[in-house]
């Protein structure tokens, strides 16, 4: 924060990248001591003044904030909006047919890959900004899971199709975890929750 105050309130003109990096530094700062106010408050900034892409991280850590500051209701719409500006699409509802669909056309696309296609995709180099879209959605992904959200199953089902398109990573697994479970209690299908 010194650093921020000394560049002065000017500094995304003067200087966008050290003010980049001085505030994406001070939103890791106060989210590693639980200030989640700071957290927004560095946040917003970069947010406001960065393009959308160069803010990905620093949302994503806001994300998480938010999750952690029991602010679900927040974190699962703000990471909806950031989705749908990476040109995902969720309904603002998400209905038992929805669901339904979603998982049928996951179900669709991961039967053409093996298992050990699957596995074979975790060693697949992802860049990193592929890698930061499933890190938003994980982000998210657990308020949406902690509040029984009904965009459980289908967020899961975006991080499995963008992870077999992309490469798998770690945080890929909870929502194949997710998908064969809702298979297995859902549709009662335990070889299609093989996944």
């Amino acid at each position: 924060s010194n650093g921020i105050a000394f560049l002065g309130p000017e500094c995304w003109h003067s200087d966008a990248q050290l003010c980049l990096e001085l505030h994406h530094g001070a939103v890791l700062s106060s989210f590693a001591l639980g200030d989640s106010d700071q957290v927004d408050r560095y946040a917003q900034q970069v947010i406001d003044h960065a393009p959308f892409e160069d803010s990905i991280g620093v949302q994503q850590i806001a994300l998480k904030s938010l999750a952690l500051s029991d602010r679900h209701q927040e974190c699962i719409s703000r990471g909806i909006d950031i989705l749908r500006q990476l040109n995902f699409h969720f309904p603002l509802d998400p209905s038992k047919e929805n669901i339904l669909n979603a998982m049928a056309s996951t179900a669709s696309m991961a039967s053409q890959y093996s298992s050990d296609r699957i596995i074979s995709l975790c060693h697949a180099t992802t860049d990193d900004s592929t890698y930061a879209v499933v890190k938003i959605m994980d982000a998210f992904y657990v308020s949406a899971y902690t509040t029984a959200s009904s965009f459980v199953p289908v967020i899961a089902c975006e991080i499995i199709k963008f992870s077999l398109q992309n490469g798998v990573c770690p945080e890929s697994a909870m929502s194949f975890a997710t998908f064969a479970l809702f298979k297995i209690f859902l549709q009662g299908d335990y070889s299609g929750g093989k996944y």
